[in-house]
């Protein structure tokens, strides 16, 4: 990587706090919320995993935003912990006329937030925020939310006793349209842009005559998916809880986070791991089914530090070296090059092949996790020039860094992260 390549894609996180920053004062419950949409034109609202990822870019330009941004996430938390993969601060006139968001809400709810969940990595944004800012008092105040949040999660969405999560609809991966989704909402065949949206809103229909409930759509399994994507942050973040709690003299507290993410990641290898093919795949209804094909998700557990060093050595040799299938000129498509399914120019169906800087992100920290701290210097070199070349796009072409999707999209200055280490 060159350093005008490093300027650029500071300059680029640096113009978020101009195009996608949203401020005000929430009178319904009295917060003055502060917070970086996804992209000012397509994704005005509060999402929980990209608040997550913008409050680590944050902390390399604007500590005070850093902040902020955590802050206002929590601050949607219901008093269970529960909290939504969409927050809709201030206005919500817009929801009045969007389908989806009062379908992916509890019937007779006000739209304040959905009802669906995202992948489970606000403590690791925390932990990460304050190792960059080198404080160590930043991370206490947020506990009490961590510690509720996670509960929910436990009490609410792992009923088989193996620990693992289980997601309800598509969009509570933050892979919505994954080739992962097809079997388990009927889809056979390539798939076209109004047949899958329909199936989503029937889904997101079906779920809300379940008033939402977890108990009522688990037993009612019209989706029943353990995501191996989310399962691996979800292992991940119990680690991090662990450290957290650690940290902070709580050592029992320690040791219970700890049992879980050994409970889950013992549960993902037996589970999800194909041993014939070396990679991890979702779990598709209660019969437990693998679902097809070879993701970005299937190489995510190189997230979770108790990893077995053999499983994540065949992931990063098999898998993602392999310049058929993941290690692309812009490394790592969302689909497998090597799949029927692959598409690096998917636009209208997202998450079927282009590569997102979350996704490297996330496996980049897996790879310095694991020692591969070469190969995490070349994922980091080219996610940087892609990003310096391309702008922050919502997603890039695999093959020749094209970007595409939203502009201005918060989380792809991630790179900036990637960039400082």
């Amino acid at each position: 990587m060159r350093q005008g390549e490093i300027d650029a894609v500071r300059s680029y996180a640096q113009g978020l706090l101009r195009t996608n920053l949203k401020r005000g004062h929430d009178l319904s419950i009295g917060y003055r919320y502060s917070y970086l949409c996804p992209s000012p034109n397509e994704y005005p609202w509060q999402w929980f995993w990209d608040s997550c990822f913008h409050a680590v870019i944050m902390a390399h330009v604007d500590p005070e935003q850093a902040a902020a941004e955590l802050k206002t996430l929590v601050a949607g938390q219901d008093a269970n912990g529960f909290i939504g993969h969409i927050t809709f601060w201030g206005n919500r006139l817009w929801g009045l006329t969007n389908l989806a968001g009062y379908a992916q809400s509890r019937p007779g709810e006000r739209l304040r937030h959905s009802a669906l969940i995202q992948p489970p990595v606000l403590a690791q944004a925390i932990e990460r925020v304050a190792e960059v800012l080198g404080d160590p008092a930043f991370a206490p105040p947020f506990m009490d939310a961590l510690d509720r949040y996670h509960e929910w999660l436990a009490e609410n969405r792992a009923p088989d006793g193996d620990g693992l999560l289980v997601i309800v609809s598509p969009y509570e991966s933050g892979t919505d349209q994954s080739p992962t989704y097809d079997a388990p909402l009927g889809v056979t065949g390539k798939p076209g842009r109004l047949g899958l949206g329909l199936r989503d809103r029937w889904l997101d229909m079906r779920n809300w005559l379940n008033s939402y409930g977890s108990t009522r759509m688990l037993r009612a399994a019209h989706f029943y998916v353990k995501d191996a994507l989310v399962n691996a942050l979800y292992a991940e973040s119990l680690e991090t809880m662990a450290r957290l709690h650690r940290a902070q003299m709580n050592p029992a507290s320690a040791k219970t986070y700890a049992q879980r993410a050994e409970l889950v990641t013992a549960s993902l290898v037996e589970k999800m791991l194909d041993r014939t093919r070396g990679a991890f795949y979702s779990l598709t209804g209660k019969e437990e089914l693998r679902s097809e094909p070879l993701t970005v998700g299937g190489l995510m557990p190189l997230v979770i530090g108790g990893l077995p060093r053999d499983v994540a050595g065949e992931l990063v040799d098999r898998h993602l070296r392999n310049r058929n299938q993941f290690w692309t000129r812009y490394p790592v498509p969302s689909v497998a090059a090597s799949e029927p399914s692959f598409d690096p120019r998917s636009a209208s169906l997202i998450w079927r092949g282009p590569t997102w800087v979350n996704t490297n992100w996330l496996l980049w920290r897996g790879l310095r996790r694991h020692g591969f701290d070469e190969l995490a210097a070349q994922l980091a070199a080219r996610t940087i020039t892609m990003v310096a070349e391309g702008g922050l796009r919502e997603f890039y072409n695999p093959l020749n860094g094209e970007g595409n999707g939203a502009r201005s999209f918060g989380w792809s200055a991630l790179a900036l992260d990637m960039a400082e280490g």
